[in-house]
């Protein structure tokens, strides 16, 4: 069985389209990928960011800056400047990596339940964003990982009822602080939590129909509260934006 560019299997397909993961990671990240030629685009109050950011990151020398973080750097570097700014993670890195929305860009496998309410994956074209329902996830040959994880934290409660499934975000995170030798890191989200699961998901496109052509970005919320389950992190959802901290 091959694997996606993120590492993650690549489900057989019930239809002859490609999953929701598989089409939303091309769409963003293949050889014509909507982030490839665009930035992150930052969708918060600025302002109230690098308030919160600045503080941070002057308690050390080197700062990572993920995702629509990658916005404020002109800003921070001002700022900031005994602070060396840099846009990806070196392996044995020492210092501080913030990621805002970044963990919702990484793709991940729609799930949806069917009409005798089994949790499908999804797949999608391309080009229309026409869906079609395929394997089961208790099916052979879908990673038991998925069904694992949506039965622990996204219970699908009724027909239709739909979910992005974690896994992807999680693994995603876990390499971040592989790389990170010492200091700390902060995944700044857009999320959701247990006690308040959207009922249909959360996929969408930014202005404009959830197509995955390459043409717009594509982006879901992060069930930031099994995050920080995964990766033993500290979840906060007050004082400040919603995010996860982990130090080493």
């Amino acid at each position: 069985m091959g694997s996606t560019s993120l590492g993650m299997p690549a489900l057989p397909p019930r239809t002859a389209q490609p999953t929701w993961k598989q089409a939303w990671d091309s769409a963003l990240y293949g050889q014509s990928g909507y982030l490839r030629h665009h930035p992150v685009s930052l969708i918060r109050d600025r302002d109230e960011l690098v308030d919160f950011l600045v503080p941070r990151l002057s308690g050390h020398e080197h700062a990572v800056l993920l995702g629509a973080a990658g916005v404020l750097a002109p800003q921070l570097s001002n700022l900031l400047p005994g602070v060396s700014l840099r846009p990806d993670v070196p392996t044995g890195f020492t210092g501080i990596v913030v990621a805002v929305d970044w963990l919702s860009h990484v793709p991940a496998h729609v799930v949806q339940a069917d009409d005798d309410d089994r949790a499908r994956v999804v797949h999608v074209d391309p080009i229309s964003g026409q869906e079609s329902l395929g394997l089961v996830l208790d099916d052979p040959g879908v990673p038991p990982t998925l069904k694992e994880w949506l039965d622990r934290h996204w219970p699908l409660a009724g027909d239709f009822a739909r979910a992005e499934v974690g896994t992807t975000r999680e693994a995603a995170w876990r390499d971040v602080l592989r790389c990170l030798a010492s200091g700390e890191a902060i995944a700044i989200e857009h999320n959701h939590l247990a006690s308040a699961r959207p009922l249909t998901g959360t996929l969408r496109a930014a202005g404009g129909p959830t197509i995955p052509d390459g043409t717009r970005d594509l982006f879901a919320d992060v069930a930031l509260d099994a995050l920080a389950d995964a990766c033993e992190a500290t979840l906060f959802v007050e004082d400040g934006p919603a995010r996860i901290e982990s130090r080493k």
